[in-house]
């Protein structure tokens, strides 16, 4: 099984020496897929998604999931919801997101996915701890 992604969430603030430190942030790990369908020589084909576009949310070419694991995972994740194509796509290549803009594909559709992996959250903090908080949680992915 291919480890999920790494992701840090800060909290209080912008200060990017916060996630170099580990101080003041909420670290887990999550597993984030997608998948580009499109029809090519009357053919459906479909391609893992990678990020190439320099966005939030999937991870780089180089830290993709397999290209086997990725309709599995996409399918377990939507259990049974979506496209019809989803349940029965076969993956087969991997593209870059910017792909989507591609004016040479026909009846183009996707589908993202991301989960956190339960029980990989890490909370940490310096000083006191309030009794009772709420706090907004400005939200920065680092793909590892």
């Amino acid at each position: 099984m291919v480890p999920p992604e790494h992701t840090s969430i800060a909290i209080g603030g912008q200060d990017e020496d916060r996630f170099i430190t580990g101080i003041n942030n909420f670290i887990f790990r999550m597993r984030a897929a997608g998948v580009l369908s499109h029809v090519q020589h009357g053919q459906e084909a479909y391609a893992s998604v990678y990020d190439d576009l320099k966005t939030n949310g999937l991870p780089g070419k180089a830290q993709i999931m397999k290209t086997e694991q990725t309709a599995g995972i996409l399918q377990e994740m939507f259990g049974g919801e979506g496209p019809t194509w989803l349940q029965t796509m076969a993956v087969s290549d991997t593209t870059g997101l910017s792909r989507f803009s591609d004016a040479s594909l026909r009846q183009v559709e996707g589908v993202y996915g991301a989960l956190i992996v339960a029980g990989s959250g890490e909370l940490h903090l310096s000083g006191e701890i309030p009794e009772r908080w709420q706090v907004s949680l400005p939200v920065c992915i680092e793909h590892q």
